[in-house]
């Protein structure tokens, strides 16, 4: 970690106390439209609020890109901190104005959507490809610990204590813009000419460009169905179980211990969250001396064999084995996810590659919800079956991606020792 570039340290820092107040109050954020508005209206909302991360990130990406990522941190951050502090100030005891607050948090989704890319092009901006699958390591094992901290808060003071929590959340922004002031300087330069390409037109024939870039659209496709498949646990594989274990039943017949779904569902995220937490750099450090490559793809067989288990059994132990399988892979698999994404994007385009990186998981989220939409015509093998062959085509793909990988870089040793040798 000393090692570190100091930008990379004190975003790892920033990321973890964000996560926490990121945590604590979007899971539940929800339940509070769904309570002040109704589903129908909150369902709305909800997809309007993902529209406009949607939106930012892909702003975001082309900004950064053209004026460098400092300027767009602080900016952003700006905007998020107004947004936290306007939603707090329209749900004091005065009384509650769901709508206002709505518009607010779409302020927030929105520049949290332009900033997340700037901060994904300054990592990679100032690390090495040598140093990505540990920064990574450390980027998800501090996201999870700020996740289980942040969830634990919001389940206990979310409704109790709101104004606080958002004044806390406008906190952590503030803190954000006033460490990233003083202490990170710009990473990117951008080229001039590069800058002066300002019109909206030019913003989609960058995008056009990408979108020509094969490796990156594969990684993007694969990336997708990952993200469809981890989202059948708060979807398909959730409904599933409230719906086939409406009463509780006991997880080892030795044990006076009884689950019923929703408690089963509640108990297997809390299960992911412990092991990632705990054994994260166990893991790495049992398999520090395997293959990157081996690695990559037993931890995505792990995940993938997990989740279609998960999509259609009822045993308890069964789904706690399951759930097991799929975090040690997912603790396999990310590092050199992100790894390998890091080390494919141009170093021109850093930010614009990472905002559609982040288009993917929206939209990953979204097949997610089709699966769910089908459930209701389809049978129960049916759909273990569509979630086994999304499992199945990734790893098809990012093994292909690997594949292609090695030979480019065997391929630049191949060259550089032939220009040595003349």
């Amino acid at each position: 970690m000393k090692n570190l570039h100091p930008a990379i340290r004190i975003r790892l820092l920033l990321q973890f106390i964000s996560s926490i107040s990121t945590m604590a109050i979007l899971p539940y954020i929800i339940i509070y439209f769904a309570g002040e508005v109704g589903k129908a209206v909150t369902g709305i909302l909800f997809l309007c609020v993902m529209l406009a991360s949607v939106l930012g990130s892909l702003l975001g990406g082309v900004v950064s890109d053209r004026v460098g990522r400092r300027k767009v941190i602080l900016l952003a951050e700006l905007f998020v901190f107004i947004g936290y502090i306007g939603a707090a100030a329209v749900n004091t005891t005065v009384g509650a104005y769901p709508y206002i607050t709505f518009l607010f948090f779409i302020i927030i989704q929105f520049s949290t959507g332009v900033v997340n890319p700037a901060y994904q092009a300054l990592i990679i901006d100032v690390s090495s490809p040598e140093e990505r699958k540990m920064i990574y390591t450390y980027a998800y094992w501090v996201r999870n610990l700020g996740i289980a901290i942040g969830s634990m808060i919001g389940a206990f003071f979310f409704f109790s204590h709101l104004v606080l929590i958002l004044l806390s959340a406008a906190l952590v922004s503030l803190l954000s813009i006033l460490m990233t002031k003083v202490f990170i300087k710009e990473t990117y330069q951008p080229n001039v000419q590069w800058q002066k390409r300002g019109q909206t037109i030019q913003m989609y024939k960058d995008y056009l460009e990408i979108l020509r870039h094969k490796f990156f659209i594969l990684f993007i496709l694969a990336s997708v169905l990952i993200v469809a498949v981890e989202e059948q646990l708060t979807n398909y594989i959730g409904i599933r179980l409230t719906e086939q274990l409406p009463n509780p039943v006991p997880i080892i017949t030795a044990i006076p211990m009884e689950l019923d779904g929703m408690n089963l569902l509640g108990f297997l995220k809390t299960e992911n969250t412990l092991l990632v937490v705990t054994l994260t750099f166990v893991v790495i450090t049992v398999i520090k001396k395997w293959k990157e490559r081996v690695t990559f793809l037993v931890g995505l067989l792990l995940f993938f064999t997990g989740y279609t288990v998960l999509s259609f059994t009822t045993i308890p132990m069964l789904l706690i084995f399951a759930m097991f399988l799929a975090s040690i892979g997912e603790m396999m698999y990310i590092p050199m996810q992100q790894a390998l994404l890091a080390n494919t994007v141009p170093d021109h385009a850093r930010s614009t590659y990472m905002s559609l990186y982040g288009v993917s998981i929206f939209l990953g989220v979204s097949a997610a919800g089709v699966v769910v939409i089908v459930s209701e015509w389809l049978p129960s093998l049916v759909i273990t079956g569509v979630i086994g062959f999304m499992g199945g085509l990734s790893f098809i793909l990012f093994a292909r991606l690997v594949s292609i990988e090695k030979k480019q870089g065997e391929r630049n040793i191949s060259n550089l020792k032939s220009t040595y040798r003349y």
